[in-house]
């Protein structure tokens, strides 16, 4: 079975923070960020591209785009190795903290593991695994 560290996360510009990169790692994900690449301010698309050729999974706060680029690919037969998106309320109280977010990658990635589904080519809702 795989581990948590089987899978790379790389955060969008959004979450390339220090804190929630530590906090990633010190949860076991592996994690490559924008700016460790050369890759902070780049368009979601060339996130995304970069990520597919690297077989990363992208995490990103961007969840409309990235949802409109996820169409856009699977219409023209473009593979990428998955895209993890957190949305926001409009309501801020009922909005995934940063620990949230990383409870909710674990749970995703661990039933991801244990029933042998792919993460690749997939656009998930991390919200709905809190």
């Amino acid at each position: 079975m795989a581990s948590l560290c089987d899978f790379t996360i790389y955060p969008d510009d959004h979450y390339d923070g220090d804190y929630f990169i530590a906090l990633l790692r010190r949860s076991g994900f592996q994690v490559v960020s924008p700016r460790s690449v050369s890759m902070r301010g780049q368009s979601d698309e060339v996130h995304l591209t970069y990520c597919a050729q690297n077989g990363y999974v992208i995490l990103t706060a961007n969840a409309k785009d990235f949802r409109r680029l996820h169409e856009e690919w699977q219409s023209q037969g473009k593979t990428h190795s998955g895209i993890i998106a957190v949305y926001y309320e409009h309501d801020a109280s009922k909005n995934m903290s940063l620990t949230d977010i990383v409870s909710a990658l674990k749970k995703l990635l661990k039933a991801h593991q244990q029933l042998g589904l792919p993460i690749a080519n997939e656009f998930i809702v991390l919200n709905h695994w809190r």
